[in-house]
């Protein structure tokens, strides 16, 4: 069974985060969710991440503890975590690249404001395109 799961977490700041660091951090992230058949988007703004997850059920629950434990995320919320029947994801780890206008497409000012609904609304969206 597949499973996608969006979180939201405050994470490191782009100013504690070196381009290299991120680099570092997203490469084996690519390489790990490819090898365990893991598609993900993610958004970075300020000190908050947004991930949505998409793969099978107990790949996606052991990526959760994990997540949970990692020190570079606190304050770590699941808004949306369902089991679905086809990915709207086709990336083993994508980054949007333009954080604000993300923000101004689902409406809201900042990450910590997306609702589940939203998250949904988005990957509809993308299934769409």
């Amino acid at each position: 069974m597949l499973r996608r799961v969006v979180f939201i977490s405050r994470t490191l700041s782009p100013a504690g985060l070196s381009t290299m660091a991120l680099a570092h951090i997203l490469g084996a992230a690519e390489r790990n969710n490819r090898q365990a058949d893991v598609t993900a988007g993610m958004v970075l703004h300020g000190d908050r991440v947004v991930e949505a997850m998409e793969g099978p059920d107990h790949v996606i629950a052991r990526a959760l503890e994990r997540i949970h434990a990692d020190p570079r995320h606190t304050d770590v919320e699941v808004i949306l975590d369902a089991p679905v029947t086809s990915r709207a994801l086709n990336e083993p780890m994508a980054v949007c690249d333009d954080p604000e206008a993300f923000l101004r497409a689902v409406g809201v000012p900042c990450l910590s404001l997306l609702t589940a609904e939203m998250a949904q609304d988005v990957l509809e969206r993308r299934l769409a395109a």
